[in-house]
């Protein structure tokens, strides 16, 4: 028998949280693959479907009922057991794309959508609310969790738009349903102490006392301009994840090129999105060395010009600035996660993250709304300034975020 030894290396993490963590990326990984399947085939369901605002309400049904979804996923997550609520994930997220593919209309697309979009809104507030709360190196948790999630995002789109080129872009769906089951595999990798929250205070299982302390954790301003930041940052994120896809194969040229039968559309989206590693990685080491509004406002003030020279170009040019934009706007993910865990009480995290998670993709569906009916209208091209605006409102609430902040700080330590 083999006699254990001790380990002397400094650990970051124990088993519980690596399990947790491996759980959570794989999940996090299809979830947000998932959140990239209908503007990955987007060039592919519009040769079925011309016209682009109907296209745009499409895009607007899944991430209205994804938001939706996970503003009930993040208040069942502050009681309930995670496991049954990620099973709900890969089981309704696997039904959405097995709706899809066998759709044969309008109506039942639309129909199919939703459910996916219901599907896949599940994850990310039950997920993070766990990192958070049960995984003491949070940032550095975080900032694995958000990687993993881009790699998701950048191998997925070669996968499905090759299916999507050789059989159709609904068999592309059917294969993205059994690709949903995996998560169901590794379920028993969760520790059970991992599984349920379970509040200092008991009282926190009644109704009553729920209501009051959302309540009481919303009347301070400082949370509120929180959500402000997180909400239309979120928001231009979700839009420019709707409209990229489709403006590197129409505006940058690609279309329906193979390349050693991978869709060259794909190859190149999976690439732009993988270029948002690092971003999410360095996004959580710059808001250490300098902090958290400083970086935002500097990604920000920095992806604006770029969305704006998007709106100019054409050809290879488009193709070189997409993943420069792609980079800034995972850098700005960890810090604003990392704000919702510094500026939210720990028991309030599911629904903090329900709220990030829910209400911004809801605003966002308006922006894929708004963005299909400009591009019917005038052009694709005219969607990214309109999502730069959007980021431009931000500044003032960081700012005053900023300075709210540093106002609690400066009374803590009087006291």
């Amino acid at each position: 028998m083999t006699r254990d030894l001790l380990d002397t290396t400094p650990q970051v993490f124990n088993k519980k949280d690596r399990n947790l963590l491996i759980f959570t990326g794989l999940s996090h990984a299809i979830c947000d693959a998932w959140h990239m399947i209908y503007p990955a085939l987007l060039f592919l369901i519009a040769v079925d479907y011309d016209d682009f605002f109907f296209l745009g309400l499409v895009a607007n049904i899944m991430i209205v009922s994804r938001g939706f979804s996970g503003v009930i996923s993040g208040i069942l997550a502050d009681k309930y057991s995670s496991k049954l609520i990620y099973s709900s994930f890969a089981i309704l997220s696997a039904l959405g794309c097995f709706l899809v593919y066998l759709s044969i209309n309008q109506t039942m697309l639309l129909f199919a959508v939703a459910v996916l979009g219901i599907g896949t809104g599940i994850y990310h507030p039950v997920g993070l609310s766990s990192l958070t709360r049960f995984i003491k190196s949070k940032t550095k948790a975080l900032g694995l969790h958000e990687s993993a999630g881009c790699i998701g995002m950048s191998l997925i789109p070669i996968l499905l738009t090759s299916i999507g080129l050789s059989f159709g872009w609904k068999n592309a769906f059917l294969a993205a349903g059994f690709i949903s089951l995996i998560p169901l595999l590794f379920l028993p990798l969760i520790d059970q102490e991992y599984d349920k929250y379970q509040a200092v205070n008991s009282s926190n299982q009644s109704i009553k006392y729920q209501v009051k302390s959302v309540i009481k954790t919303f009347a301070n301003p400082l949370v509120l301009m929180t959500y402000a930041i997180l909400i239309i940052t979120e928001a231009a994120a979700t839009g420019l994840d709707t409209f990229m896809p489709i403006a590197v194969a129409e505006i940058g040229g690609l279309k329906e090129t193979k390349v050693i039968g991978l869709s060259l559309t794909g190859l190149f989206v999976s690439l732009m999105v993988l270029a948002g590693v690092p971003g999410s990685l360095y996004g959580g080491v710059l808001g250490t060395k300098i902090g958290i509004y400083k970086s935002l406002n500097l990604i920000l003030i920095i992806q604006i010009p770029f969305l704006i020279a998007i709106s100019l170009t054409t050809g290879t040019w488009l193709l070189v600035l997409a993943p420069f934009i792609r980079l800034l706007g995972n850098m700005r993910s960890p810090l604003t996660n990392t704000l919702i865990s510094e500026n939210v009480p720990l028991e309030m995290h599911g629904k903090g993250f329900a709220i990030m998670y829910g209400i911004a993709p809801i605003i966002g569906g308006l922006i894929a709304l708004l963005g299909g009916a400009i591009a019917k209208f005038y052009g694709l091209n005219w969607v990214f300034p309109v999502i730069a605006i959007l980021i431009a409102l931000s500044f003032p609430m960081i700012n005053a975020c900023s300075k709210l902040s540093l106002l609690k700080e400066n009374n803590e330590t009087n006291l």
